[in-house]
């Protein structure tokens, strides 16, 4: 219960975390919440072609979560990757559609995804 719990709380975050970078104008092109093996949940964000520069990208979702700590009480726990749209793991969910964004059991190109949900859909 307790676990689940959590993993509310870090999708909630998460997903509040997407809202705030394109309401401050970061443009995301793809952002996939993967639930790992121990149960913990990891955001991937996929900049738009203009805000491809990781390092620039990274340093920018940082600063939108510290200018948005207050509405974003689980920014402690959340774990996030900026990456490109080449990721396996993107690759993998975004193979997939789903009604609810919710993706289960995906396999692509060697990488397996168990459990994953599509916060914001490929452009």
């Amino acid at each position: 219960m307790a676990a689940q719990q959590a993993i509310a709380a870090e999708f909630e975050t998460a997903h509040k975390l997407i809202e705030f970078l394109e309401r401050d104008g970061f443009p995301v092109e793809a952002a996939v919440w993967v639930i790992d093996e121990e149960g913990r949940g990891r955001l991937y964000i996929v900049p738009r072609s203009k805000a491809r520069d990781i390092l620039r990208a990274t340093i920018r979702v940082a600063e939108t979560i510290v200018n948005h700590s207050d509405e974003l009480p689980g920014r402690q726990d959340l774990r996030y990757t900026v990456v490109k749209p080449d990721n396996p793991i993107v690759q993998a969910v975004r193979s997939v559609s789903s009604p609810d964004g919710r993706v289960r059991g995906v396999y692509r190109n060697g990488t397996y995804v168990d459990e994953a949900y599509v916060l914001h859909p490929a452009a």
